[in-house]
């Protein structure tokens, strides 16, 4: 998989961080309060509905992570680099823009 799938296109070096930002220890930030970002493979997606569905396999066991394409998730470009979405029509009413 790529590494910018990863936000390896962001970090210390990338965009300036707006003030109400997170941040990770791998270098990524993001922000919004409902952003979820993987700690195993430091992707960040819009939401735990989406971090969650590209996890794989069992708690303790195998439990891994898979590109997020695969898991069906869309990527949109933001400041703070790629954030990986649920496609419209599987997203949670409340995180549907405004029809």
């Amino acid at each position: 998989m790529p590494d910018t799938a990863h936000g390896a296109d962001i970090g210390p070096a990338g965009p300036a961080r707006p003030g109400a930002s997170a941040h990770c220890s791998c270098g990524a930030w993001w922000t919004g309060l409902t952003r979820a970002h993987c700690p195993a493979c430091h992707i960040t997606c819009s939401s735990d509905t989406a971090a969650a569905r590209h996890r794989v396999g069992r708690f303790g066991i195998d439990r891994r992570c898979i590109d997020p394409a695969e898991a069906g998730l869309i990527p949109t470009t933001r400041a703070y680099g790629t954030l990986w979405s649920l496609p419209a029509a599987a997203a949670p009413h409340w995180d549907r823009a405004a029809e």
